[in-house]
């Protein structure tokens, strides 16, 4: 190894270690999200978390749920072998449930018994982000077939997804609403889209390549990009984040005071 490449290796080491570019604009508006809560340090449950999860982004232990650990550790990640659609765990077990892109991975007809499970978990706040809608899913079409091209192989991601279909923004929110009463559970609810098409487009072409140091590009030259990337959530966008807050039975008691008393 060069001098050069062992610099390059311990500057990434010490500020990107073990993020991915694609991953870290998952995740960024979920960590600034439970910054502004101050729920960064609470007793967090990442559903799909695999072997990282979030863990690069926030730096706090959590529990991941997955049914697959292969990859970089962490001591930070506490392993639960499962699946992300029935939860071993009692109702408000977590302050937090967060789900990133995993809905997209469950067949459409256990979405639904998949947002239930995680609304019925978390005590606080639940965040799924997701890619969704039909600019989003023609655009997975459009990979896949690049992927293959260009590999001569499928991609177990790429091809879940055109297999499953995304689901639609709609579907989230009346499936949040209609789930969170059943459980009878007030929640807030907020969405906002994520990471324009085009950009996201431009970033899946540099990763699906065969050419080193163009892998290597998107790999860690895109990393120094990111204070510029988190901000492409214009126009027509791959993902929607969904942010659901849970209201208390005193903070909606205080809430109804205060609006008779106006």
């Amino acid at each position: 190894m060069s001098t050069i490449q062992k610099i390059a290796k311990r500057f990434f080491d010490k500020y990107y270690k073990n993020m991915h570019p694609e991953a870290a604009l998952r995740y960024f508006p979920v960590v600034q999200k439970l910054k502004d809560l101050k729920l960064e340090g609470s007793k967090i449950l990442e559903i799909g978390s695999g072997s990282l999860g979030i863990t690069p982004y926030l730096k706090k232990p959590v529990d991941g749920i997955d049914i697959d650990f292969s990859g970089p550790e962490t001591p930070l990640v506490n392993k639960i072998k499962a699946g992300g659609v029935i939860l071993p765990f009692h109702k408000n077990s977590y302050d937090v449930v967060i789900a990133v892109d995993v809905l997209e991975h469950i067949e459409p007809y256990l979405r639904a018994k998949a947002i239930s499970e995680w609304l019925k978990v978390a005590k606080k706040l639940v965040i799924i982000v997701v890619p969704i809608g039909q600019f989003s899913e023609k655009q997975d079409r459009e990979l896949d077939l690049y992927w293959q091209k260009v590999f001569k192989d499928k991609n177990l991601f790429l091809t879940e997804h055109v297999k499953n279909g995304l689901p639609q923004a709609e579907e989230i929110l009346v499936n949040i609403d209609k789930l969170a009463r059943q459980l009878g559970k007030k929640a807030k609810v907020n969405s906002r889209p994520l990471l324009n098409l085009g950009v996201r487009k431009f970033l899946m072409k540099t990763w699906i390549s065969k050419n080193k140091y163009k892998y290597y590009l998107y790999l860690k030259g895109y990393l120094l990009l990111l204070p510029l990337l988190k901000y492409a959530n214009f126009g027509k966008c791959y993902r929607r984040i969904f942010v659901v807050e849970f209201v208390s039975p005193a903070e909606d008691r205080s809430s109804s005071r205060a609006t008779s008393s106006r």
